[in-house]
Order: structure tokens, then sequence, then C-alpha cells
């Protein structure tokens, strides 16, 4: 039975005809269709679209077909090699005005798009339209990855070169992949582009990570005593230690969290397009404890802004949770890549100590995947004691 999706629209044969799958050793879409017979002559013709995009397929394989009943198939060849999508250029120059507060990120992520397609295509990546970005594009730079590093790693350390090659191919591809997330595509509505739903949704192969070391408690209580200095005399690092130690905040959270965010004893980390603000998670509302808030609200007349943290532009925001907070804490977390980010997961593994859920804690922390946060507290969850049932505990005390 034919697939309706692979259904071409045209107008100049009440026939069905639908698009093919690509020949062995080919990547593009065909299509095989009967034109009118011409000097009495009837063939079959099978062409290709020059693309394995679904919907640029649907629309090539529609003027091939509407060129034979028009002018017997002349015009047919030049349609496969014409592509009307916008290049990787254009996209790219497109997202670069359109997200500007992160210069850094930004660079690192167009950097990773074009060392993806120039690995796997070659030449100039800006001038490759953007429906080479699919999921073979992914699989065949995650395959030639892997195959580079099979040739040059020694016997005596293959298997750490093959997982750093797994955990860079992971990192390129996500970078990448954010360029055309779901919630960028606002970026780009007056750009010709294919569906990329196949890019963002193909699959690569996780290093195998090993378990989180747990925090030296002796070294946190020595931190905790250090908090009313750092209240007297850096007040902006002391509110962002607090989102970052008592709600579990990630530091792109903090940095853009006002006061209006919180209602009902509760922070909505939620979309905000207005502000121009999306979860990097899941969305969610995290309680804030009473006390939490009234010591929050202690510094709320120091804000000149919206802003819970106080400082008075964006970058010196930035400065205060990514650069100031995190040089406090390491004089007590050492040797972490990212040690504010520590206080994160310390704070999920508070609420597992005190009797919550391995699903309350995915909620608490706005992971999008409850095997994420598996991933982090399985050691925990390893040292704990199983419970008994005792004889008076078969039947519940009411």
């Amino acid at each position: 039975m034919k697939n309706p999706k692979l259904l071409i629209p045209i107008r100049c044969t009440t026939r069905k005809i639908y698009l093919h799958k690509p020949p062995a050793g080919r990547h593009d879409w065909h299509v095989r269709f009967t034109p009118p017979p011409i000097n009495g002559i009837s063939r079959e013709a099978f062409r290709s679209t020059g693309t394995n995009e679904v919907a640029a397929a649907k629309r090539i394989a529609a003027q091939i077909i509407e060129s034979f009943w028009s002018d017997a198939g002349r015009g047919a060849e030049k349609l496969k090699l014409r592509n009307d999508h916008a290049t990787i250029g254009e996209l790219l120059e497109r997202y670069c005005q359109s997200d500007r507060h992160r210069p850094r990120t930004i660079g690192c992520n167009m950097r990773s798009l074009r060392l993806i397609v120039k690995t796997v295509h070659g030449g100039e990546p800006d001038e490759k339209p953007t429906s080479v970005l699919t999921g073979y594009l992914i699989r065949q730079f995650e395959k030639q990855r892997m195959d580079a590093a099979e040739k040059q790693s020694p016997l005596v350390n293959r298997i750490l070169i093959l997982e750093r090659a797994k955990a860079s191919t992971a990192s390129f591809v996500r970078q990448a992949r954010s360029i055309v997330s779901l919630r960028k595509m606002k970026y780009y509505e007056d750009l010709k582009l294919p569906d990329f739903a196949s890019f963002r949704g193909e699959s690569v192969e996780a290093p195998k990570r090993s378990l989180p070391r747990p925090l030296d408690m002796k070294a946190l209580g020595e931190m905790e005593k250090a908090v009313p200095e750092l209240a007297e005399k850096e007040r902006a690092v002391y509110v962002a230690h607090l989102l970052f130690s008592r709600l579990g905040l990630r530091n792109v959270e903090i940095v853009n969290a006002c006061w209006h965010w919180i209602v009902d004893g509760s922070i909505g980390i939620i979309n905000r397009p207005e502000e121009n603000f999306f979860p990097k998670g899941s969305e969610g509302w995290v309680p804030v404890a009473p006390d939490v808030l009234a010591e929050l609200k202690r510094f709320e007349h120091l804000s000149t802004n919206r802003y819970i943290v106080p400082a008075r532009t964006h970058t010196e925001r930035h400065d205060v949770v990514y650069r100031r907070h995190s040089k406090w804490i390491s004089q007590w977390i050492k040797d972490r890549s990212k040690t504010s980010y520590e206080l994160r997961r310390y704070a999920g593994s508070r609420l597992l100590d005190m009797g919550a859920t391995i699903f309350e804690i995915r909620d608490f922390l706005r992971h999008r995947d409850v095997q994420t946060t598996q991933q982090w507290y399985a050691y925990r969850l390893q040292n704990r004691q199983l419970r008994t049932i005792g004889m008076q505990d078969f039947i519940p005390n009411n």
C-alpha cells in the first residue's frame, strides 16, 4: 500500500504518482511515472529529484512531471539541479543577527555546523544549501569521526580515544542542532528552508559517563560559614548563590530571573517569548521556601530593574553569575569544570536525602527525561539501605 505522505501534488494528470525511495548507493528521492507518448512511443520515466528532503523532493518531482506534459521533459534535467532553499551562509547570518546576547555560544554553534557540513560534503560550508542538513548528514559525520579515531588510536589508549571522539562528536552535533531548534525558527521566518526534523532527531552514540563524585561535606560546611560575609561584601553574588543552592537554578535562568516570575511562592521557569527566554530543559514552577524568599526580598531594593540579581546591565549580571560566583565557590569546590553548577546538582541530592522521589527531583530540576536525573543521582540511590516490612507494617495505619 502506498504511503499517502509520499503522494506528489500534480495538476497535469489525474493519476496518483508517489515518490520512490533512493536506489542502492543513492540518498535522493526519485519519481517513476509514464508520461504521454511521443510519436506514438510511450516509455516509463525514472528521474532523480536531487534532494533527500521529502517536502523539497515532492515539489521538484511535481515540476519534473509537469515538464513532461508541457515540453516532453526537456526542462526536467534542469529542475533536479535547482534548489531554491536558503544557503547555510544565509542561515548563519540570520542566526548571528537574531541572537547577539551570547557571542561565544553563537560562535561555537556556527563553527560546529560548518565543521559537520565540511567533514561530510567538503568545500565551502556557507555555499551549501540548507537541504543538506538531514539525518544522513549526522550519520555520516559520526561515521567519519569514529573511523578517523579508529585509525589514529594506538592499542594502548584505544578505548580512551574512542570515548573522547564520541564525546566531541555528540558535542558538535548538539551545538549545530541548536541553531535550528524549534524555538529559534522564528528567526528565519522569511527564509525558504527545508524540514529539519530528521536533522534534529537523528541520534548519535553518547560516551559512557562515570558516576559523579560526591561533594566534600566538610568543604561545604566551611563554605556555608563564609556565606554571611559574602552577604555583606558581595550582595549580588550572595543572591546568585541562593538561587543556585536553594532553588537549583541553571546559570542562564539566574541571569534572566525577574521578580515577576515569582507567583504564589514559586518561580516560573517557563517559556517567555516576550522576554526572549526559553528554558533549557523542561518548563516548570520551582517552589521557593518562605525563609529563602524573605532573604531574597531583603535585597530587592538594590535592583534598579526587574531582575532578581542586582546589577546595572546584562553584562554585569552575567559576570556576577558566571565569573564572580564561580570564583568564590572554587575556594571549596575544586577540580570541577562548572563549580557553580555543582550547587544545582547538590540541591537535588539534598532533596533526595529529605525523602523526595526521583520523579520529584526531576520536576524540581526540570530535567527533560527522568533518565538524566537517574544518571546524576544513581550513586546516591545505590548507597541507600532498602526498607523492610515489619509485622505491624503490612496494613497501613489510618
